[in-house]
């Protein structure tokens, strides 16, 4: 015999078909009016001499250095209670 608070599974299980069934629905056609795709980039401009990666690495070591050379990072921190 089933406990009197848990529901039977069969109302369970129509429960859960119910909300599948409720949730499969046709999603509608996409829009003919939509923008179009860019057309891709020419073939005849040229390569960058240094990678994204190479370069970014250059600039963040740049702005490393130059945040280093301020003069509050040059400074000891102050201790806690002085």
């Amino acid at each position: 015999m089933q406990s009197p608070n848990k529901p039977p599974c069969r109302l369970t299980l129509l429960a859960l078909a119910v909300s599948l069934t409720a949730c499969a629905s046709n999603s509608p056609m996409p829009s003919s009016d939509l923008p179009t795709l860019p057309p891709p980039p020419s073939l005849s401009t040229p390569a960058p001499q240094t990678s994204y990666s190479e370069s970014a690495a250059a600039n963040t070591q740049r702005w490393q250095k130059k945040l280093m050379d301020t003069q509050l990072m040059q400074q000891p921190a102050a201790q806690p209670g002085q």
